[in-house]
């Protein structure tokens, strides 16, 4: 630390009033002079040391990230002693299995399994992607009609080969604004999933789409694959009668939020739909007589069904359509009573009833039906404090039917 004691140091206060000092003298200059080149000195010192340490701090980033590259490899060669990287990849197909959600359908999004899967290794994306079984359902839920909106999808190397992608699919108008470029992204990702099922048949549920045609466009190649469908209603989006044209191996299929004023744009293509089919659920709608027949002939071939009824005499006339029927789960809204004819079902094995309301409604439709094959009644009440059971009338039921009843339960 140099010594920076002057003749003039004894002046504590500079700005004071000192006569006898002058402003002028050689003394003053020259210390000025060196405390200048001090100061130059100094800063350069610093200047040095600031490189020095700008200098030290990049060695230690490099440091740290090769630290770092060590470690990763390390863990790497440690995983490679786990008995877990020698699993045969039938081991490995039973383990993936198990990881799958519990949900009827799948999300195609990266965070969850079978995409999850894809992205642990190199080995084991082969595994999963070698696996059509892994991807037969899928549950479609996307918008695309504000632009820029993007959803997380599918595994990295799926995004590193969409610019490769040259497959086109065109849509007609529709009353919702489109942003063609996110649907493309969206029709690749989604196209992606479905060919890994390499013709299996495949479970699908549309919850959220944009557009029935494009839609159409996006499943076009897997029609002949789809054995259960389950679709949301949605009349802002097009015509969903042409989205279940051609579909012959449709086995199942659910129709939510639809009401009765669309099953006349409906009932053409519903009754058209394949000989394959087993189980329609179409529980949002109310049917009365005209409303089943306008769906005849698809209930000759059906063995379950989910629906609701506002009249008793619907209610016999499925039954009558549905020679083959052996599971029914259907909405009671009786608003009347009726007389009705009796009617013997000799199929029929599960009853599920809900919503019961009226006990003289239930009443007349037990007298009526004989069913000599049920084994299972399910019934739910809407309030037991409105309406008092038929008991009487249930007893002569199972008594004329003389069936095989092994569950009856009422829930309240």
């Amino acid at each position: 630390m140099p010594d920076l004691a002057t003749p003039f140091s004894r002046v504590s206060v500079p700005n004071t009033y000192h006569p006898t000092i002058d402003s002028n003298s050689k003394s003053i200059s020259t210390i000025l002079t060196e405390r200048q080149q001090q100061l130059d000195a100094v800063s350069c010192e610093i200047s040095g040391l600031e490189t020095v340490m700008d200098d030290i701090k990049i060695l230690r980033q490099r440091l740290v990230e090769r630290k770092e590259k060590i470690d990763q490899s390390m863990t790497f060669h440690k995983g490679l002693r786990s008995a877990l990287w020698r699993f045969p990849a039938e081991v490995l197909c039973q383990i993936f299995h198990q990881c799958l959600p519990e949900d009827k359908y799948l999300s195609p999004e990266s965070k969850l399994a079978p995409t999850l899967l894809t992205r642990i290794c190199r080995p084991w994306r082969d595994v999963a992607v070698d696996m059509p079984s892994l991807w037969c359902r899928l549950h479609v839920k996307f918008n695309v009609t504000r632009v820029g909106q993007k959803e997380a999808f599918y595994d990295d190397d799926y995004y590193d080969d969409y610019h490769c992608h040259k497959r086109v699919f065109r849509g007609s108008k529709s009353n919702v604004e489109i942003d063609h470029s996110a649907w493309q992204q969206a029709v690749f990702h989604h196209d992606s999933w479905l060919k890994r099922s390499r013709g299996r048949p495949l479970s699908i549920a549309l919850e959220r789409y944009d557009s029935t045609a494009l839609l159409g466009n996006l499943f076009q190649p897997y029609m002949d694959q789809i054995s259960y469908l389950s679709m949301r209603f949605s009349c802002k989006v097009g015509k969903p009668r042409l989205f279940l044209k051609d579909m012959p191996a449709l086995r199942e299929l659910v129709i939510l939020m639809m009401d009765g004023r669309d099953i006349p744009t409906m009932a053409e293509c519903i009754s058209q739909l394949p000989s394959t089919m087993h189980v329609l659920d179409i529980m949002d709608t109310q049917f009365d007589i005209n409303l089943l027949s306008s769906l005849d002939p698809v209930w000759t071939h059906l063995t379950q069904v989910g629906i609701s009824f506002c009249r008793q005499d619907a209610f016999l006339h499925l039954l009558h359509l549905c020679p083959n029927l052996s599971s029914l789960t259907a909405e009671a809204h009786f608003n009347r009573e009726q007389t009705l004819e009796p009617f013997t079902h000799a199929n029929l094995q599960f009853l599920y009833l809900n919503n019961a309301e009226e006990e003289a409604f239930l009443a007349c439709l037990f007298d009526a039906l004989s069913l000599p094959s049920l084994r299972v009644f399910d019934v739910s009440v809407c309030d037991t404090d409105e309406i008092r059971w038929p008991h009487e009338q249930l007893i002569d039921l199972f008594a004329r039917s003389n069936c095989p009843l092994e569950r009856l339960s009422s829930v309240v």
